[in-house]
């Protein structure tokens, strides 16, 4: 049986190209630089990604326990039968935050009035200390939530989640089933 012949020189060439075609793909150019310390520089980025809205987008802080704020975007419908419908909200997994709604907004609120917010600790909500304890910190994301609601006076809810959002709507769901 003959051995395979490999040319490694051209081989590792084509890993660099490849790597640098990846890595130059991995972060899309239109995406600001920002430094996590930078408050201004967040809320640029934020501002950015979110210029592709072309519905009435409003923002804010809502105040949950211990003085903690939760950033929230809201859209309301642009049907007027489906402005007083439950409404839909977005929650974004690990590392991400509002922006990575932004194209689903408009075309989510056609329907209904949505929410997205930022979880604590992510985008430009506040960044509690979380326990050690994963039951405990699951806790804490699933009671902001549930605070959150009962501040912007919703009865009922939709809640849409990706990845760690996802995880936390089905826990929110599990001890709020009526909400």
């Amino acid at each position: 049986m003959a051995e395979p012949t490999t040319d490694t020189g051209l081989y590792s060439s084509v890993l660099v190209i490849l790597d640098s075609t990846l890595r130059s793909l991995w972060i899309p150019n239109w995406l600001p630089a920002w430094c996590p310390t930078s408050q201004n520089q967040l809320s640029a980025a934020e501002d950015q990604m979110l210029r592709c809205i072309k519905g009435q987008l409003s923002k804010q802080f809502v105040p949950v326990a211990n003085g903690n704020l939760v950033w929230t975007l809201a859209l309301e419908s642009s049907n007027a039968a489906g402005r007083h419908k439950t409404p839909v909200v977005l929650l974004h997994g690990f590392g991400g935050g509002v922006g990575l709604w932004a194209h689903n907004l408009d075309a989510l609120s056609q329907r209904r009035p949505v929410y997205a917010l930022d979880l604590l600790g992510f985008g430009q909500s506040s960044r509690p200390h979380f326990p050690d304890d994963a039951e405990q910190a699951e806790e804490q994301f699933v009671e902001a939530i549930e605070q959150w609601r009962a501040q912007l006076g919703l009865e009922a809810m939709i809640l849409l989640g990706h990845n760690l959002g996802g995880y936390l709507a089905t826990s929110y769901a599990l001890k709020h089933p009526h909400r």
